[in-house]
């Protein structure tokens, strides 16, 4: 036993003896040359300039494919969009001008992809067009039959009527009790006029321009009161509410609410309609088509 163990550290001791030749030195060494060749040849491709673990250099907002979306150009469009800068734009903002920056540009290389034109700076808007009308061409040039737009019509009913219109009168009063006082008085039949002089009702100035149509209304009044207006019907009176002038009262004096039309009235638009909405499905189709096809790397911030 006692002789084995010298022979192996004899053996292992040769192994490292320069002055002599070894087969194992040398294999071993050529396994450690071609495992460091391995760690350095990994190390460089995922951090080469142009993978994801690499990131983006601080110029670019993102790149698709490969092409970059200059920051510079990223930080312009959200000025001129939402006249916001980077910093003071909200995440939905930044996101949305990003998606849209990196839409154009997945289009653009599709046009480029299928021969339309050139890669070129003063024909992008147009190569994005085409690439869209490409796109579309089969729901632009299709005429579905009546079947198919009577079922769109049926779904989407609330198109196609007409627009209402409304002429009310949005008041304050100086406390609570002058405004339920001025409610009690209005639905007990007591004029308008008089009850302004009385209970000292202030217009609150955002319905003072007559008759508006709903749309219009919808903007002045907010989407909760004018929820509650475009139920009521005419001389009604609705209140109290609060408002930041003050307990406020909806005072109702014309309601035309919007009126329903006849398919036959209104083929054309619903046709129009049909046609926009199968071709906006089929661009939306194909930009998720071009995403997920894409390699897009995007800047840390703007996800």
């Amino acid at each position: 036993m006692t002789r084995r163990v010298s022979n192996t550290a004899a053996v292992e001791e040769s192994i490292w003896t320069l002055d002599q030749a070894s087969t194992r030195r040398s294999l071993l060494l050529c396994a450690i040359g071609a495992i460091a060749g391995l760690l350095i040849a990994g190390f460089g491709l995922f951090t080469a300039a142009g993978t994801h673990l690499a990131g983006l250099p601080p110029e670019d907002a993102a790149t698709v494919n490969g092409t970059p979306i200059l920051m510079s150009d990223y930080v312009a469009q959200l000025r001129s969009v939402y006249d916001a800068s980077l910093s003071a734009a909200t995440s939905a903002e930044k996101r949305k001008i990003l998606d849209d920056m990196v839409r154009e540009e997945l289009y653009v290389q599709r046009g480029v992809e299928i021969g339309l034109t050139t890669d070129d700076t003063e024909t992008r808007a147009a190569l994005v067009g085409a690439t869209e009308a490409l796109t579309a061409s089969d729901a632009l040039t299709s005429q579905p039959d009546d079947v198919d737009l009577r079922r769109f019509f049926d779904r989407n009913r609330a198109r196609y009527a007409t627009e209402g219109m409304i002429e009310m009168g949005a008041y304050t009063a100086p406390s609570a009790s002058q405004t339920t006082a001025a409610i009690q008085d209005l639905r007990a039949g007591r004029p308008l006029d008089a009850v302004i002089r009385t209970r000292q009702l202030k217009t609150t100035g955002v319905m003072d321009d007559g008759e508006e149509f709903y749309f219009a209304a919808r903007i002045h009044l907010g989407a909760a009161l004018f929820d509650v207006a475009r139920k009521m019907k005419d001389k009604e009176v609705k209140g109290p509410f609060s408002s930041p002038a003050g307990p406020e009262l909806l005072v109702m004096k014309h309601n035309h609410p919007p009126v329903p039309q006849a398919f036959d009235q209104v083929r054309a638009r619903v046709l129009d309609d049909f046609i926009k909405d199968a071709a906006q499905r089929l661009q939306d189709g194909n930009q998720r088509f071009l995403r997920k096809r894409a390699d897009i790397v995007t800047a840390p911030g703007l996800e």
